[in-house]
C-alpha cells in the first residue's frame, strides 16, 4: 500500500502473532486511508478475539477507527480468563480432562473422578450423575 503510515505497538502477549514486531512489539503499517484500525490490526496477524483495548495517540478508540497518517497505536491484550456471570470456569467441561477445579462452584468430574458426597446431596435429584 501506499497510504499513510502508521507506527503499531503490540503488547507482548500478542506477539506470536506478529512476527514482523518481534523482539520490539512495534512495527509500522502503510494504510489505505479508507481501512478501519480493527482491519489493519487483523492484517498484521492478530485477530480482534484477542484485542482488548486499542488506544491512538494515548486516547481509547473503537476497532472502527480510520487512521490518520502518523498516528501511534497501542494495541493492548484482552485479559484472560474472562469471566462471564453463570457460566462455568474454563477449566471445567464433561471431557475426559476435566477435573475438580478449587474454589469455582462446577461440578464438571470425568469418568475416573467421582463427585464428592457433599456434591451429590446438593444436586437437584434430576440432575445427579454417578462418577463410575
Amino acid at each position: 500500500m501506499n497510504g499513510p503510515e502508521i507506527h503499531v505497538e503490540f503488547a507482548s502477549e500478542l506477539l506470536l502473532f506478529v512476527p514482523r514486531a518481534r523482539p520490539t512489539g512495534a512495527t509500522t503499517a502503510a494504510t489505505d486511508g479508507v481501512s478501519t484500525l480493527g482491519h489493519v490490526v487483523e492484517s498484521l496477524g492478530v485477530p480482534l478475539t484477542e484485542v482488548g483495548t486499542l488506544l491512538v495517540d494515548g486516547r481509547e478508540v473503537p476497532a472502527g477507527h480510520v487512521p490518520a497518517a502518523g498516528e501511534s497505536v497501542t494495541v493492548r491484550a484482552v485479559a484472560h480468563p474472562q469471566r462471564v456471570p453463570g457460566a462455568p470456569c474454563a477449566s471445567c467441561s464433561t471431557s475426559t480432562s476435566a477435573r475438580w477445579p478449587a474454589g469455582c462452584g462446577c461440578w464438571a468430574w470425568t469418568r475416573r473422578t467421582s463427585p464428592p458426597t457433599s456434591a451429590i446431596r446438593r444436586w437437584p435429584r434430576g440432575l445427579r450423575r454417578s462418577g463410575g
